[in-house]
């Protein structure tokens, strides 16, 4: 009978190849998928008053602090995303960024924290380096997670990177966008420098973040994620500030697992076009 891990990781890699159209480019993300589930933060140790949390050798004080926010971080999450989470979520608090890498199957270098396959990982640097981030990056991974817990893996990755990390970024009050003010994103959109607001998302984007419409001559790689996060976050606070029940409409069917384009027609009456228009105009 095989292990409980390598059931799920065959299923997962199977449920991908059966997209029928895996290119050359989708392969590695099988792979990942396979040596991530293999890798699983439930290998490890977990908290007895916090089971759900589980840690490396020597991260103990980390999956503590983690636990006294994970509280308040689920409450912002269920109130923003209109609904409890479907399930608890593992979270993995690693004191290494090896471990961390073979944990996260896409072994994103620069990530100060991810959402894999519904858990939650956190790397050292996180709580070693970056401690006041804490608590918004753990919200903001939370709301990954919650979206993947109530639809698979599949239908969230045809959900537009922008608005997922958008999401993301609203509820978590800017987590994932640090380094970019708000005021710096609505001139950048003044100017024409804006995302490209896709109404759908793609196997094949999976980890290449947000787009923008154009690319500026000489991009600070890192200041452009940081600003297209913001102004995801901006865009999405819009849809959510500017018609509550509408967005709680368009939530209700996104977590219900209907296509994303469909979805924001249930809630605005409107398509997304129309409501990038209206929140330029109002930019």
């Amino acid at each position: 009978m095989w292990h409980p891990t390598i059931k799920m990781a065959v299923t997962t890699a199977l449920s991908l190849v059966a997209l029928g159209t895996i290119t050359a480019t989708a392969v590695p993300i099988v792979r990942h998928a396979a040596w991530g589930w293999w890798n699983a933060p439930e290998r490890l140790a977990a908290l007895p008053d916090s089971p759900q949390i589980h840690y490396e050798d020597g991260a103990g004080e980390y999956a503590r602090a983690v636990a006294a926010l994970l509280p308040t971080a689920i409450a912002r999450v269920e109130g923003a995303q209109g609904r409890r989470f479907a399930h608890p979520v593992t979270i993995g608090v690693f004191v290494s960024r090896e471990a961390f890498d073979a944990a996260n199957g896409l072994r994103n270098p620069g990530a100060i924290g991810m959402t894999f396959l519904g858990r939650v990982l956190l790397p050292p640097g996180l709580y070693w380096g970056q401690r006041q981030r804490l608590a918004t990056i753990l919200t903001h991974e939370l709301s990954h997670a919650h979206l993947q817990g109530w639809i698979s893996q599949l239908t969230f990755f045809r959900l537009p990177n922008w608005f997922t990390e958008g999401l993301a970024v609203m509820v978590s009050s800017g987590g994932g966008a640090e380094g970019v003010t708000e005021a710096q994103a609505r001139d950048a959109i003044r100017r024409g420098d804006h995302i490209a607001v896709e109404s759908a998302g793609s196997l094949l984007n999976v980890g290449r973040g947000i787009t923008f419409e154009s690319r500026p001559e000489t991009p600070n790689v890192s200041f452009r994620t940081l600003m297209a996060y913001r102004q995801a976050g901006l865009f999405v606070t819009y849809l959510h500030d500017s018609n509550p029940a509408g967005f709680a409409r368009m939530m209700a069917a996104i977590l219900d697992g209907r296509p994303f384009a469909e979805a924001v027609k249930t809630g605005y009456e409107a398509d997304l076009p129309a409501l990038w228009l209206q929140f330029t105009r109002a930019v």
